[in-house]
């Protein structure tokens, strides 16, 4: 496995009661491979996985796991603030059925490199299933340093790395040093889609495909097929999405504007908070620009 295309961090449905909706993960799943995704991530920051307890977890998960019936890979999360959580988390996702497995490094914590190279070899030695970094220095507060990130990709199972930054030039240089035939590397940013596949980039692990996803797929497929200037104008398109997404407490917007288009996502679980009428607004009016919504 060496993962590419359109990989979406799916979000995690909630009832008014601030319940997991079950049925509605199941729709979206549904929705989301019948749009060409070439595979899910339950439980990344747009799954709002952290806050999400261990039952709940394995829930998503499993649920994920048999709605999709082998369609797509599903790449389960499994980060944690501590190795020993990651590892029994990427253990209870290989019993239940997960293709592959991503995670952070940790958080909380100030670790050294070796720290960060450990906790990634722990994971990947428990587990018999492909494992990938989540590298997400923005929420983490850990930036993985480069000669860290080679020696990790390296490891047995290692096969990639979900980059979420918006500095293109620190993506670029992971880009150069760690892509190889068995190691992938792909974006994270919404807005940087065109710009990570034009330079090299395998794809991107975007929340904007949960509400965007034949648009973020025909971006990847019409830059392979070399139509540069119809990619060009698809980012263009769902950009203000992109920007829109940023408002409020991530991902409170991104799951207001699916609950807009008619997708069961419901609230943020708190502490997030759910939007105001002011923000609810400029969500709206970015899907009526981007052409998805209609008035």
């Amino acid at each position: 496995m060496r993962p590419s295309g359109i990989y979406v961090p799916i979000i995690t449905p909630l009832t008014n009661e601030g319940a997991i909706d079950l049925e509605g993960l199941r729709t979206l799943v549904d929705k989301l491979i019948g749009s060409g995704v070439n595979g899910i991530v339950p439980l990344g920051t747009s799954g709002e996985f952290a806050l999400l307890n261990q039952d709940e977890r394995a829930e998503v998960i499993q649920t994920v796991v048999h709605q999709a019936n082998g369609r797509v890979p599903v790449i389960a999360g499994v980060s944690d603030a501590g190795t020993r959580n990651a590892v029994e988390n990427a253990l209870k996702a290989e019993r239940l059925g997960a293709d592959a497995v991503i995670a952070t490094p940790p958080y909380y914590y100030h670790v050294s490199p070796q720290g960060l190279f450990e906790h990634f070899k722990l994971i990947a030695d428990s587990v018999s299933i492909p494992v990938m970094v989540y590298n997400i220095p923005s929420y983490t507060h850990t930036e993985i340093p480069i000669h860290t990130l080679k020696r990790i990709a390296q490891l047995d199972r290692l096969v990639g790395m979900k980059y979420t930054t918006t500095d293109f030039q620190s993506f670029l240089e992971a880009l150069y040093e760690l892509k190889s035939d068995k190691f992938s590397v792909m974006i994270g940013s919404d807005s940087m889609i065109f710009q990570a596949i034009q330079a090299g980039g395998d794809g991107a692990v975007t929340g904007l495909a949960n509400i965007a996803p034949k648009e973020c797929v025909q971006i990847y497929s019409q830059l392979k097929a070399g139509n540069t200037d119809t990619a060009l104008r698809i980012q263009k398109e769902i950009f203000p999405l992109a920007q829109a997404m940023g408002i409020g407490d991530f991902p409170a917007a991104l799951k207001e504007m699916a609950n807009m288009l008619g997708l069961k996502a419901g609230p943020v679980r708190r502490p997030l908070q759910p939007l105001n009428q002011e923000q609810r607004q400029i969500v709206r009016n970015a899907l009526l620009s981007s052409g998805l919504l209609k008035n």
